[in-house]
């Protein structure tokens, strides 16, 4: 009817001109079951990756309920408790109740509200939605901890879970971050993947001293934590990785180091063993921003100190949880390898250092005149 309230007058059937383009993205997101990308759980985070044309739908507004998934572990509901897309990656990530333990077996099972597409699904940026899918087996990535060292032990080791070198007693006291989805900090969690660190064989914390010369334990000094990372995805366990820490430890700064450069930590060295097959490996380091360092610095070869966490090297620097997170990737045997060696051991020496930076660089008062980058 029109304002005045008369009323159009039926009509018979008539035909409709159907303008939709023919090039219209009408394919749903599938989940993708086999290979590499098939579903995956490692602690308390259960990743499924899909195949689409386009990007996932990524607005918050549009996220499926947690309660629109059914994740068994062993036979009981463990519950999700935030959903995350990434819709570059095609990932949906679930946060559950309770991490897994190595062994245990995982399904998932998702239920599309309608059988249109809805407000609130998985779905691509096109709002096509992707089906409802039974339960459906998740390889279950937690590693299983190192077995504990046999013979005598020292006491400060004697319980080491993970096998990094660093008591759980230690670990366990470091301050934890939020998780993801914004779930609440579990104390000894420095990455913020909900589980504690002294569990995981890949990730290590430690308390250090705030002094160029921390490992002379200088009097009066105060401490603070670092944890690192290695297989990481921003922070997180690459599930494919199978990397891990043996040792992670503070030492004093070099006597000669490149001229403006600070050191509030000295070095923070440690060695990762790699999978079989794997020729390099990332990293990440979270420290304290109030230290006010600007990258992790590592020196090659020829006495070069570059910036690692720099994008022009393939890493950067995020804020995370309060906490300043420096992303870096190492080659076995590659120029910042200390050993030098491809032997599937990546051994680094580096520095959570603040650096002037410039345009031109400036010369370096180590051996040769190199200049750092």
């Amino acid at each position: 009817q029109d304002a005045a309230g008369n009323d159009a007058a039926s009509f018979a059937a008539t035909e409709v001109t159907n303008n939709t383009s023919a090039s219209a993205d009408t394919t749903p997101p599938q989940l993708i079951i086999t290979g590499d990308s098939r579903p995956k759980i490692t602690g308390n985070q259960l990743v499924l990756s899909f195949s689409d044309t386009g990007n996932l739908d990524a607005d918050a507004a549009h996220t499926p309920a947690n309660g629109a998934f059914t994740v068994l572990v062993n036979g009981v509901a463990n519950a999700v408790t935030s959903v995350t897309v990434e819709p570059q990656a095609k990932t949906v990530t679930l946060t559950l109740t309770t991490a897994v333990t190595p062994g245990q077996t995982v399904t998932v099972a998702y239920a599309d509200p309608t059988t249109g597409n809805d407000a609130n699904a998985i779905q691509d940026a096109a709002g096509n939605d992707a089906p409802s899918l039974a339960a459906t087996a998740v390889t279950n990535n937690t590693p299983a901890p190192s077995p504990p060292p046999s013979g005598p032990t020292d006491k400060d080791t004697r319980n080491d879970t993970d096998s990094d070198g660093i008591p759980d007693s230690t670990e366990n006291r470091t301050p934890g971050i939020p998780g993801p989805g914004g779930a609440a900090p579990v104390v000894g969690d420095g990455n913020g993947d909900g589980i504690q660190d002294s569990t995981q064989p890949a990730v290590a914390s430690a308390s250090v001293t705030v002094s160029p010369i921390g490992e002379s334990k200088p009097a009066g000094a105060a401490s603070t934590y670092v944890t690192l990372v290695t297989g990481s995805q921003d922070g997180k366990l690459d599930p494919d990785s199978g990397a891990r820490i043996t040792r992670l430890e503070q030492k004093n700064a070099p006597a000669q180091l490149p001229p403006g450069m600070e050191t509030p930590l000295g070095l923070i060295s440690f060695e990762a063993k790699l999978a079989t097959g794997r020729s390099s490996e990332t990293f990440s380091l979270y420290v304290d921003p109030a230290l006010g360092v600007n990258g992790y610095w590592a020196k090659d070869s020829t006495g070069t100190w570059t910036n690692l966490s720099s994008a022009p090297h393939g890493g950067k620097m995020a804020l995370e949880g309060g906490r300043l997170r420096l992303d870096f990737e190492i080659t076995d045997g590659g120029p910042f390898d200390a050993d030098g060696q491809a032997n599937g051991v990546i051994t680094a020496p580096g520095a959570a250092a603040q650096m002037p930076l410039s345009v031109v660089g400036q010369a370096s008062s180590v051996a040769h005149g190199e200049f750092w980058l």
